[in-house]
């Protein structure tokens, strides 16, 4: 059976427009996230890589030394500008460079304005202060330059230009929408292409006459229901053309076994009634004759009626008529009306039929002939001195009736297949006997119709066991 696979659940609790919505919330709230960490990202890249102006020579935390003596003025000097150590008395404890205004103490006010000046602020002075504090050596570390040297001192590297952050940006927004763009497909491929293309696969293949395709998708929305419903459809579908296969080979096979079992009475009749025919055939030949051409006309017949009664059965239009019957009794007067046929046979028998009434709802005629149909098989095919025994007792809601005798049985093989019309045992041993094969389905087909059922249980030479079950609330 091919099966086009993804995955299966019994419960869609999600919708297909649940799913889409999901989706574009997913992408919109990605996409924006996204962007905004991309322009963080080139802002920050574009800041350090073309306005990072920072130079360590000239920073006093940079060139920060305990021994201030140490420390390496040179690129300071050549900007024009100057180093001083103020100590914590605010006394010029050391200067290098070239100080305009040079002092030997600062006052409060102008110590403050040092401290609390930022990079590159420009004072009255025209110099830009730097400030760093020692706390090993309790002293101030104050960098100037003049603000003709910052050019020297912090050359600018490169400056992004406004036609080339509007490309870098247009450029990492079409690629966030490209990416985006592909991953949406590949999720809405999962979500909604690929079950189409199974179902549309699926269907296809069905159309041309493979009926046992099946469609296995794991979906919780409509494609999950859809696939349910192709599935029952298609599982109904092969049910109904292998049962129709099945009833057109029951037809045929029905029609072959008619037409062989009337050829051999019709053959006879006709064959007979030529000789009847020819003149000087002696009156007590003749007589022969005729009774030949009786007993075929006799199992042809039979063989009809069987065949209209199976016929009849197999009808929808069929129905019992059922009477409140006592089983017990109905039982006893079906085994009075053999005996005789048991005596003949030269059968011992046995009945055993519990004595308080058991009520059914039976079909008298139909009943009667199904357990006949049975008893007779069991007279017919046996040999004389077989054993029979009939027992009827009640169980639970249910009454079993037991045929059993201890005759040639019935292979095992076909314990099952003997209660289908036309199977037989032996061909040559039902033409001796006049059987048809129709007997027992006919008999289950009418203990079937009481909602019965009936078994068998039998083998080569260990005789056969016939179990029927009937239950009291039957109907």
């Amino acid at each position: 059976m091919k099966v086009y696979n993804m995955s299966c659940n019994k419960k869609y609790k999600h919708k297909i427009a649940n799913s889409l919505l999901r989706n574009y919330v997913f992408l919109a709230f990605s996409m924006t996230l996204l962007i905004i960490i991309t322009s963080i990202i080139v802002g920050m890249f574009a800041f350090f890589l073309f306005f990072n102006t920072s130079n360590v020579m000239s920073e006093p935390e940079e060139i920060m030394m305990d021994d201030y003596t140490l420390i390496d003025t040179s690129t300071i000097e050549s900007s024009g500008g100057f180093v001083e150590v103020i100590d914590k008395n605010n006394n010029v404890v050391y200067t290098r460079g070239t100080n305009p205004n040079p002092k030997s103490h600062y006052s409060l006010e102008d110590y403050n304005k040092i401290i609390l000046s930022s990079q590159f602020e420009n004072l009255e002075d025209g110099y830009s202060y730097r400030s760093s504090y020692n706390k090993n050596k309790d002293f101030l570390l104050v960098v100037a330059i003049p603000e003709s040297g910052e050019k020297d001192i912090h050359p600018p590297k490169k400056r992004l230009s406004p036609r080339v952050f509007i490309a870098l940006s247009l450029l990492s927004g079409f690629s966030i929408i490209a990416i985006f763009f592909i991953f949406y497909s590949r999720l809405s491929s999962r979500d909604f292409v690929k079950p189409l293309e199974l179902l549309t696969e699926g269907a296809n293949r069905f159309a041309k006459g493979d009926y046992s395709t099946r469609i296995a998708i794991y979906s919780e929305n409509e494609f999950g229901e859809l696939k349910d419903s192709f599935n029952i459809m298609a599982q109904k579908i092969q049910d109904e053309m292998m049962l129709r296969e099945k009833s057109e080979e029951s037809r045929r096979r029905l029609i072959l076994d008619i037409s062989h079992d009337l050829k051999n009475p019709l053959s006879s009749i006709l064959g007979y009634s030529n000789l009847i025919l020819e003149e000087n055939i002696p009156n007590e030949d003749k007589k022969k004759y005729l009774e030949v051409i009786n007993n075929n006309s006799q199992r042809a017949n039979e063989l009809l009626q069987d065949l209209f009664d199976f016929s009849k059965l197999q009808s929808i239009d069929f129905k019992l008529t059922l009477i409140n019957s006592d089983i017990c009794e109905f039982l006893r007067e079906i085994i009075a009306f053999y005996i005789p046929e048991f005596d003949k046979n030269k059968f011992d028998y046995d009945f055993d039929i519990m004595e308080e009434p058991f009520m059914l709802k039976i079909d008298e005629k139909h009943m009667y002939r199904a357990l006949s149909n049975i008893i007779n098989n069991s007279i017919k095919y046996n040999p004389d001195g077989t054993k029979v025994k009939i027992s009827g007792k009640s169980s639970k809601n249910s009454f079993i009736i037991t045929i059993e005798d201890n005759g040639i049985g019935i292979p095992a093989s076909l314990q099952h297949d003997i209660f289908n019309p036309f199977v037989r045992v032996d061909d040559s041993r039902n033409s001796k006997s006049g059987g048809n094969g129709l007997g027992l389905a006919i008999a289950k087909d009418i203990i079937e119709k009481h909602n019965g059922t009936i078994e068998l249980y039998s083998d080569i030479n260990k005789g056969c066991i016939f179990v029927i079950t009937l239950l009291s609330e039957n109907l």
